[in-house]
């Protein structure tokens, strides 16, 4: 048998979202709550949960997701602020749609 050397595997820092102004907490709250946004409001609970110092781990198997998502959504609040929030709509690879707004599919 082959010698092995245990290494011990260091957990990553805790990550927190940077102080949250009163205001700031009752705007988050609001879209928490009432965004018909579903990214919009995942990403608000996130900042909030944070915001109560809430591990990533907890927050991660709090809303279902994964601790690099968490991670990811607190770093983007904490460097873009409110920004952060906003679904980042992309274009389709495979759109139909012509550069001045009308499609080119056709009836038949």
């Amino acid at each position: 048998m082959l010698p092995v050397e245990v290494v011990p595997v260091a957990r990553k820092p805790d990550v927190f979202v940077r102080a949250v102004s009163p205001e700031e907490g009752r705007k988050l709250a609001r879209i928490a709550r009432s965004s018909k946004v579903p990214v919009r409001m995942r990403r608000a609970i996130v900042v909030m949960a944070s915001a109560q110092h809430q591990p990533v781990p907890m927050i991660a198997k709090l809303m279902q997701v994964s601790e690099s998502y968490v991670r990811q959504v607190i770093h983007d609040f904490n460097e873009k602020g409110f920004d952060a929030l906003d679904p980042k709509w992309t274009p389709l690879a495979n759109s139909d749609v012509r550069s001045d707004g009308w499609s080119e599919r056709s009836e038949v």
